[in-house]
């Protein structure tokens, strides 16, 4: 009687521990190494705790089921170990091109029609098992031991496998690294300004849904001239904002680092920042990612080029219970059915917010940058002109409420209102400095979504003043961003190509946006990390003459143009 407790005991921990193990330990351990170059922390930080959750879980469910009648206990047990079955073959078999990182501000979408398969498989699954334990009790104990054992062994050895090939920077911080300081984040030029405020993922087409739900919410910017036609060249924060701040087009046929390394050594990009400097210009980038610029490069290759690059060993804060919170997460959505994941869905910004400098830190959420800009202020620096490229979060995240403050499951609407009340907070700061008059401001996004990849793209050039918002259709793009940029600084743009002032609503213009994509067709490649296969294989390219309209019914149809890249950067 005993032994037969004992032995009850033992199987029900074991597959109390399966589940646990899959959740807690390995889960994690999985999607931190496949991504450990897009963490801040490092593996020590989470893999003790989460360990020891995993053993505690298993135990306190094994003494809860070992107080309950028999048939009951086998039933809940047969569920537990179905789910770990279930989410075995989900994460081996039924995962395809499954969005780790959080990249789209939607969250997790699937078609009903594959949610209720993927459903189906998981209740036959389960049902199969509590079936057996109910029928057939000694062959239920068996399988339930052996494939829980079994199932433990290859994940044990899949993780002792990347412990060993881990490269180093997954265990350890790096000392004097270098990165963008936010010191200055809230200071701008006395004397000459260049300003533009980039809020990530905000397609022209969240203008007419805004205006709808906030009618009046833009009249502020009636000073700004909007281009309505603005393409942002390439869809996604890579390769698009490295792009504008050089002037320089993907190369396909190098890597991502190999390509990152170029642009900033290129003689565009040199000679732009080289005269920004010679024109007592402070050059200062707030984005909290410098792996978007330079890739696995160390962020000293920007040295000569932004002045806010600092290199100390500034302390970090590390926020374990958000740290816990989104690795489990992470773990949960990897795992569990389609129709579930949606609520373990983790935003890429979330997982960006367990480490932060203690001091110097660059804020990107909207509603950290607004309460930084209303506790702090903007303060102005009377020895050098400035130009600043500020990269907010925009609508890429939906967190925030239509006043700038956080709400969790805002609006999209709720989000760009919160946007331009933010914006306008800035300029009104920059107007009781006595500095907005004379300075050229830029608001707009480093890219739309998907198939609505063009972006707004307010405008203001020193002097300017209207009674309301003139509006242009001017065909225009990301490549006139640099050229533009030096125009108001009051360089010699042409040799840097053509500015948006080039072009007036008459101009009859090809332009070619490029989204990145998997194609079937052609071979997987290697994420830039080189530790996993990257999310795309190609970038389409689709042409078009015309207006938003004409884009959107282009990428109904078939790409123009088809380039293979040799690695990915997500």
């Amino acid at each position: 009687m005993k032994s037969s407790m004992l032995k009850k005991i033992g199987i029900t921990f074991l597959v109390n521990f399966l589940l646990s193990f899959m959740l807690f330990i390995f889960g994690p351990s999985e999607i931190f190494f496949a991504n450990a170059a897009e963490f801040d922390f490092v593996y020590g930080d989470f893999a003790g705790y989460m360990s020891v959750l995993a053993v505690a879980a298993a135990f306190i469910l094994t003494l809860i089921l070992g107080f309950l009648p028999d048939k009951l206990h086998r039933v809940l047990l047969s569920v537990i170990f179905g789910i770990s079955i279930a989410g075995y073959i989900q994460v081996m078999f039924l995962n395809k091109n499954l969005d780790l990182l959080g990249l789209n501000p939607e969250g997790y979408k699937i078609t009903p029609a594959q949610s209720i398969i993927n459903l189906v498989i998981w209740i036959v699954i389960i049902l199969a098992v509590i079936i057996l334990a109910l029928w057939k009790k000694d062959i239920w104990k068996k399988i339930l031991q052996y494939i829980s054992v079994f199932l433990l062994c290859i994940q044990l050895v899949a993780l002792v496998s990347l412990l060993v090939t881990a490269d180093e920077y997954a265990y350890h911080y790096q000392e004097g690294k270098w990165y963008l300081s936010g010191e200055n984040q809230y200071v701008v030029s006395a004397n000459k300004n260049v300003i533009v405020l980039v809020l990530d993922w905000f397609s022209n087409q969240y203008l007419e849904p805004l205006q709808a739900e906030y009618p009046g919410s833009t009249d502020f910017l009636h000073d700004f001239t909007y281009y309505s036609n603005m393409d942002c060249t390439y869809f996604g924060t890579f390769p698009s904002l490295p792009h504008m701040l050089t002037g320089n087009e993907v190369d396909s046929e190098l890597t991502v680092n190999e390509w990152c390394a170029k642009i900033w050594e290129d003689d565009k990009s040199v000679d732009f920042y080289n005269e920004l400097h010679d024109n007592n210009f402070v050059a200062n980038l707030y984005t909290p990612d410098t792996n978007i610029l330079c890739g696995l490069n160390s962020p000293e290759i920007l040295d000569d080029t932004l002045s806010n690059v600092v290199n100390t060993a500034d302390e970090i804060d590390i926020f374990y219970k958000l740290l816990f919170k989104t690795m489990f997460k992470m773990s949960a959505y990897r795992m569990f059915p389609e129709s579930v994941k949606p609520y373990f869905y983790t935003n890429i910004d979330e997982y960006a917010d367990v480490v932060s400098l203690r001091a110097n830190k660059v804020y990107h959420n909207n509603y950290d940058f607004y309460q930084g800009l209303i506790e702090e202020g903007l303060s102005v620096d009377k020895k050098s002109n400035y130009y600043i490229v500020q990269h907010l979060m925009g609508p890429h995240l939906l967190t925030t409420n239509e006043f700038g403050a956080y709400k969790e499951d805002a609006t999209l609407e709720e989000t760009t209102k919160g946007c331009m009340v933010i914006v306008e907070e800035y300029l009104n700061q920059l107007k009781s400095l006595g500095v907005y008059d004379d300075a050229a401001i830029i608001i707009t996004a480093d890219h739309g979504g998907v198939s609505d990849s063009q972006v707004i793209f307010y405008i203001k050039e020193p002097g300017e003043t209207h009674d309301v918002t003139p509006v242009t259709d001017a065909p225009v793009s990301f490549n006139e961003f640099l050229p533009t940029i030096a125009e108001l600084a009051g360089l010699d743009y042409t040799k840097y190509g053509e500015s948006i002032h080039d072009y007036d609503e008459d101009s009859i213009r090809e332009r070619t946006v490029w989204i990145r994509w998997y194609d079937e067709n052609y071979p997987t490649v290697p994420c830039y990390t080189g530790d996993k296969d990257g999310s795309s294989n190609v970038y389409y390219g689709y042409t078009y003459t015309g207006n938003i309209e004409d884009l959107l019914r282009k990428i109904e149809g078939t790409p123009d143009l088809i380039e293979e890249i040799v690695d990915s950067y997500f």
